[in-house]
């Protein structure tokens, strides 16, 4: 198995490497790590609560909505890579769009046209080469090619705090259009590929040696398919509102804004160390189990920030956990998706469970921000971020192998 793997990194390296950048300059990550520096600047700016500011994820996530599984139904036909290449430049320039807003409803249509325009940049598309080239070492492939979006994100804060102090908000959607242009497509272009793509027979894809196949059709019809959706779209509704909210989390205890970007930062580092340790783990310990782990700690960090007051050390550990949940839930999800599933509708079905993930993402920045307004705190927002934190690992935990609808499931 070791020899099989090293195989697969030997040939697989270059996809991992652009997928690793080109995901961490995709429309979703680069929308959701920018949002939380965005919100006090724009609310200066424009006037709008944070209520209303914080709907545009949901804008986001429901342009998605659709848009996600058509784009990985367009990459199980015309394959990711041609997909993925329209998209980044389509994103450019829906983020370049951003600087003539000037009303909240164009605010709002911006960030669907982000989701439309830039959903073949999406994990479902980058998720399916990788999972192609890898059989034996997917989970860790798979953490290693979503590490961008973490590296990124850590690094955003202070790139956009820089950008803004130049040019205000403008700047900084003209810097979230830069990194597509300058990092992203370029890697997409040089090394991006699928095993179709390279192997002259069937023989030679490592996707042969995965031999699970289910159909679009079936996988929807599976208990195991809405298990997971419902999962990992409570788990998308808590991590979402503690990652956008907590700038404004942190300033409102008293915690000045360049102290609390670099808290936000701590989220970008820990969500690369969760891909990495649930990838490194998905290969070797049963993967019901490394979910349970890394979506129950969350729980605990929401409990801490509920006393954590206005100390540094106590708020940037919760944030840390929190940022392992949302490092790892992607590339959990993919593994399940082609483990259970198969890879010859994995656009589609990954499409649509990362949809319906994409509903809890937008909804629980809405959530949060309409808890703060009413009740003048995050206190009860905390609370039931943990009890959903805590739903999601169990239900993960109880996760059995795909059978259809209406009949028994063996352990």
């Amino acid at each position: 198995m070791i020899t099989v793997r090293r195989h697969e990194f030997a040939r697989g390296w270059p996809v991992v490497l652009a997928t690793a950048f080109g995901a961490g300059c995709g429309a979703v990550p680069l929308a959701s790590y920018s949002f939380s520096v965005l919100v006090d600047p724009l609310h200066q700016q424009f006037g709008w609560s944070r209520a209303e500011i914080t709907t545009a994820p949901m804008f986001l996530s429901f342009g998605g909505l659709a848009a996600g599984v058509i784009a990985g139904a367009m990459a199980d036909r015309f394959g990711a890579r041609r997909v993925v290449l329209w998209s980044q430049v389509l994103l450019i320039a829906a983020f370049a769009a951003m600087t003539q807003m000037g009303t909240l409803s164009q605010f709002y249509a911006g960030y669907v046209a982000v989701a439309i325009l830039g959903a073949g940049t999406m994990t479902m598309t980058w998720s399916r080469a990788v999972t192609g080239w890898f059989v034996a070492g997917r989970g860790l492939a798979l953490g290693l090619s979503l590490v961008g979006t973490g590296l990124i994100g850590a690094a955003l804060p202070t790139y956009l705090r820089f950008l803004m102090a130049q040019g205000g908000w403008q700047a900084a959607y003209l810097g979230l259009a830069a990194l597509p242009l300058v990092l992203g497509l370029p890697l997409t272009y040089a090394f991006f590929r699928e095993p179709e793509d390279t192997a002259p027979d069937a023989s030679m894809r490592v996707s042969s040696l995965d031999d699970t196949s289910f159909s679009f059709a079936r996988a929807v019809r599976t208990l195991c398919f809405w298990q997971m959706a419902a999962a990992f779209l409570i788990l998308a509704l808590a991590v979402s509102a503690v990652m956008i909210h907590t700038i404004p989390l942190l300033t409102d205890r008293g915690i000045v804004a360049s102290r609390a970007a670099a808290l936000a930062a701590l989220i970008g580092i820990s969500v690369t160390c969760g891909r990495l340790t649930s990838g490194f783990l998905l290969d070797r310990v049963r993967g019901p189990i490394v979910a349970f782990f890394m979506f129950a700690l969350p729980a605990v960090s929401c409990l801490i920030l509920l006393g954590a007051g206005n100390n540094l050390w106590l708020c940037g550990f919760a944030i840390a956990l929190v940022g392992l949940a949302g490092g790892a839930e992607h590339d959990i999800a993919a593994y399940f998706c082609a483990s259970f599933f198969g890879r010859a509708h994995y656009g589609k079905t990954y499409g649509l469970l990362y949809a319906l993930y994409g509903i809890g993402a937008g909804l629980g920045p809405l959530l949060g921000g309409l808890a703060y307004d009413h009740y003048g705190s995050y206190d009860v927002a905390l609370l039931v971020g943990a009890a959903l934190f805590a739903a999601s690992s169990v239900m993960i935990l109880t996760l059995r192998p795909p059978l259809p609808i209406g009949r028994s499931e063996v352990p």
